[in-house]
């Protein structure tokens, strides 16, 4: 009865849920989408297409917020603009690398395009380079979730899992440790 349910509202639902949260910070739901694609219960391609949309045509309009009321929005807030202050630098730096790669770190990928909006880069270079980020970003994390299942499908891939998530945690622990010291400093 559950299984059917679950059935149910993929088959209604799951398109919509992969762009809704790639509208958001995505890759979980991406990625679980891509793993549903390998169980067949979603099409790979159609996944793809909505969390291409998805990201894309958030980060399109943020880039106009930035465009238009970013230099506002950035005093009012003081944290925002702490963390425009060092995106701004690497924008200066890095130029198109960085306007092409910010959807792929994690914590600025929301907050770059409106930064990279108040920087009056034109929309022409902005869309040129984004774009084809947003077709990339989609495809590997949709298909980064389909080929994790064939690891989940495999006797050896439970180490691999374990030995991932253990790394995840030392990782995330030393995120954590070095964020709240360089608070105290």
């Amino acid at each position: 009865m559950f299984e059917n349910f679950v059935k149910s509202f993929i088959d209604l639902y799951g398109y919509y849920a992969v762009f809704i949260f790639a509208c958001i910070e995505g890759e979980v739901a991406v990625l679980t989408a891509g793993f549903l694609c390998k169980q067949g219960m979603m099409s790979l391609q159609l996944v793809i297409l909505a969390a291409f949309l998805g990201t894309l045509i958030t980060e399109q309009c943020l880039f106009f917020v930035g465009r238009f009321y970013g230099v506002k929005l950035l005093e009012k807030h003081t944290k925002l603009k702490k963390k425009s202050d060092k995106i701004m630098e690497f924008l200066k730096k890095y130029s198109s690398l960085f306007i092409f790669g910010s959807r792929f770190v994690y914590g600025i990928r929301n907050i770059s395009p409106m930064i990279i909006g108040t920087a009056k880069i034109t929309p022409l270079k902005f869309s040129a380079l984004n774009i084809p980020a947003a077709f990339i970003w989609s495809v590997i994390v949709a298909g980064a979730g389909y080929v994790f299942a064939d690891v989940l499908a495999s006797a050896k891939g439970m180490k691999y899992i374990q030995i991932f998530a253990l790394l995840l945690l030392c990782i995330g622990t030393a995120c954590f440790i070095l964020k709240k010291s360089s608070k105290k400093d």
